[in-house]
């Protein structure tokens, strides 16, 4: 086997998993967890700012 011939095999293999990564990722059973993935971050967000006012309330009342 040469050079070219083991190029063209490896450029196939990545080709492949490309595809099945694709069918993977856009599949339906995996929507739901996506979707609560995606939004994770917000949920945490609001969980930090709510931390931040809370603490921001009691140095005021501190004083």
């Amino acid at each position: 086997m040469d050079g070219a011939t083991f190029n063209a095999y490896y450029t196939l293999l990545v080709f492949a998993v490309i595809i099945i990564v694709i069918i993977w990722a856009y599949s339906g059973r995996n929507k739901a967890k996506f979707d609560h993935d995606a939004n994770s971050i917000f949920e945490e967000d609001k969980q930090v700012k709510g931390k931040d006012q809370d603490q921001k309330r009691e140095s005021k009342s501190d004083e």
